[in-house]
């Protein structure tokens, strides 16, 4: 068994995991299963007041940022289309990337928050960081009017923080999807190649492998549609959220023991947003000639 004492913050809805989870289990799909109290409870708390839930150990491995091997990828891919499809019949759940994202994650407060950091850089390094911050202020500066319709772009209920981390393996297959505490309405898109950039060992520097890319999202729509919209948008939705949030703000301002994993996302985002400010045309293009002949 696991005991696990949820993060209490906004994003974080520990106390809807275990329903969601129970629903997606009746789906066939292999998410977390939870034990109840002896009140028939499925949260208990401490003497000190502090959540905690009880569920069943999945057995199996957890593969590294970036090494998934080929079967993992497909996997992966097809696992996010079934939860999407199977959460199509749950009721909404709360709102992750949508209006409210777009109205004050703006290129304008991002670049406030940056020349804020890089103060914070500045006085206690690397200097890798405030080298980094130095390539979004000038980013932020040249950053292209980015548009979205939130009415055109699918937009579900999906897991959250859906990649690698969360998938626990067994011989070529998954055994168990964790962690659903952030489960959210997202467009899908963006969990689709958020998914991708943090499982493949091409991209493990930053640059996207477009071929094996258009093969992931091939996996995918096999068990969930999407629009031409989506398609022809995913590429800049994802660049836009990587570019307008400050990773490495939250790296400095955090305290917690694992606070490096902040760093690594913040520097692995500048690499990938590099990438697409290159390659971002490309990218749709292709994306259009595979899916939208």
């Amino acid at each position: 068994y696991v005991v696990k004492f949820p993060s209490a913050s906004e994003i974080n809805h520990p106390e809807s995991e275990p329903a969601l989870c129970e629903f997606l289990l009746s789906k066939g799909v292999c998410a977390s299963e939870f034990l109840k109290n002896s009140n028939g409870q499925y949260i208990s708390a401490d003497e000190n007041g502090r959540k905690f839930h009880v569920q069943k150990f999945a057995e199996g491995k957890v593969y590294d940022l970036n090494t998934a091997p080929s079967w993992l990828l497909k996997e992966s891919a097809a696992m996010l289309g079934k939860i999407h499809r199977a959460l199509a019949g749950y009721p909404p759940l709360p709102e992750g990337i949508g209006p409210n994202f777009f109205r004050f994650m703006t290129p304008e407060t991002a670049l406030n928050s940056y020349q804020n950091t890089l103060t914070i850089a500045k006085e206690n390094g690397p200097t890798e960081i405030a080298e980094d911050l130095s390539y979004r202020i000038g980013l932020m500066q040249r950053f292209p009017r980015y548009h979205f319709d939130m009415d055109l772009l699918t937009r579900r209920n999906t897991h959250g923080d859906f990649f690698i981390s969360q998938l626990i393996c067994g011989n070529k297959a998954i055994n168990a999807v964790i962690d659903w505490t952030t489960a959210c309405v997202h467009p899908v898109v963006w969990e689709i190649i958020r998914s991708y950039v943090y499982a493949s060992p091409k991209c493990r520097e930053g640059r996207m492998d477009i071929p094996e890319f258009l093969d992931y999202l091939s996996a995918y729509l096999e068990y969930a549609p999407l629009t031409a919209y989506d398609i022809q948008t995913m590429p800049s939705l994802f660049y836009y959220q990587i570019a307008v949030c400050d990773y490495y703000g939250q790296y400095y301002q955090s305290k917690a023991e694992n606070r490096e994993i902040y760093l690594h996302q913040a520097v692995f985002s500048t690499k990938l947003m590099k990438w697409f400010e290159e390659n971002l045309q490309i990218l749709t293009e292709e994306l259009a000639a595979r899916f939208l002949k």
